[in-house]
């Protein structure tokens, strides 16, 4: 690792040198992926590429440099995934690999983003920034993510840490679990030292330009079913406009439906009370990011709403699971709950036999109980995808 002075100097030539990137990154890209930009690609194309079962999109824009976004192919060996969508923080084009330079950087002279600088607590610059309206047919999206940087690993630790992040309805979802604590993905928080099972170094193996990026992440966030969401992806270099960062998003995987992986809970459906309907919907994943889900619970007898936004425990034990967390009765913090549902159908809500079950207790700040429902029997489906 190079001395901070000697940082500080290789950031100032890279200043110096950042016209002549801009030239460079028009060349073919020496790599079998390739990409193709927003100086031919529009939003629209880059949403479409992104979107998948469940989900439509529309009123999409584009914030940025046209060179600095597009669509990439040939990923499989370097990112994860054949194709998609990339944003970077310069250009697109030159996140193609081979990792040739320590330090490319395009500097596009654009603003950064407000939302990123608070979120980083740097100033931001070049940002890039898809935007679009979607409507979803369930409670919760998905996708599949990597994040790559010119900044690992000479700044890890330092102001110059470039940022990205996946809000969705104004909250961002794009974190990873460090110390407990949920917190933005950058090279600060992944890294040989910190989540080191969710970095991947690359000194030149890989066929792309970044020095160091993320394994295949995975993006969750609650949604609200049938109506429209809104969802920006934002990604800004940190602090100065020197060594380039980009996110790559995998085709068709804006979904509804969970990527496959270990350890989830998914789907929902009614629960009779005897004096009235509860409908539920819940998600529930652990994974190397940590722990994420929500819960849904609407009250149809009385009008009660609960949303249980994080996830504190998680255990499977064959098609039982239980988990606990924190939530929002009726718009207003403080709650926990206990939720354990048995997936007796095996996922099949048509199959014969005795019916899913679930069981929700929620608690106030005190501890004390103030809902639960009696009845445990599920009309619907529910499916404990075991490790």
């Amino acid at each position: 690792m190079h001395s901070f002075m000697h940082q500080n100097s290789w950031r100032a030539a890279a200043v110096l040198s950042a016209v002549a990137a801009l030239s460079l990154s028009a060349l073919p890209a020496q790599a079998v992926t390739s990409t193709v930009d927003l100086t031919t690609l529009t939003p629209n194309d880059l949403a479409s590429t992104l979107l998948g079962a469940g989900v439509t999109a529309s009123n999409v824009t584009y914030t940025g440099a046209p060179v600095a976004s597009g669509t990439f192919s040939g990923g499989a060996a370097s990112v994860g995934f054949d194709t998609g969508v990339i944003l970077t923080s310069g250009s697109a084009a030159g996140a193609m690999g081979p990792n040739s330079l320590p330090n490319t950087t395009t500097a596009n002279g654009l603003a950064g983003d407000a939302d990123l600088t608070a979120l980083s607590s740097v100033p931001t610059r070049d940002a890039s920034v898809l935007e679009f309206d979607f409507t979803p047919n369930a409670d919760t999206v998905y996708f599949e993510y990597v994040f790559g940087s010119e900044e690992y690993l000479e700044f890890v630790g330092s102001d110059f840490n470039d940022s990205f992040a996946f809000f969705v309805n104004g909250v961002n979802y794009a974190t990873v679990d460090n110390g407990g604590v949920l917190e933005p993905i950058t090279i600060n928080n992944i890294n040989p030292g910190s989540n080191a099972s969710l970095y991947v170094d690359n000194p030149g193996t890989l066929n792309v330009e970044y020095d160091g990026l993320t394994t295949v992440l995975t993006f969750m966030a609650p949604v609200n079913t049938g109506v429209p969401n809104h969802i920006k992806l934002a990604i800004a270099d940190g602090s100065d406009e020197v060594l380039d960062s980009g996110v790559f998003l995998k085709a068709g995987s804006f979904s509804t439906t969970p990527p496959a992986g270990p350890a989830k809970v998914t789907g929902g459906g009614k629960v009779a009370q005897s004096d009235g309907d509860v409908t539920l919907g819940t998600q529930v994943i652990r994974d190397e990011q940590g722990l994420r889900g929500n819960l849904q619970v609407n009250d149809h007898r009385n009008g009660a709403r609960f949303h249980g936004h994080s996830v504190d425990s998680f255990s499977v034990t064959g098609s039982t699971a239980t988990w606990t967390g924190q939530g929002r009765l009726d718009g207003a913090d403080g709650y926990t709950f206990t939720a354990t549902v048995a997936d007796n159908r095996q996922g099949n809500s048509a199959k014969k036999g005795s019916a899913d079950t679930v069981q929700i207790v929620i608690r106030d700040a005190g501890g004390a109980i103030v809902w639960e429902n009696a009845s445990l029997d599920l009309w619907g489906n529910v499916t404990v995808h075991q490790e």
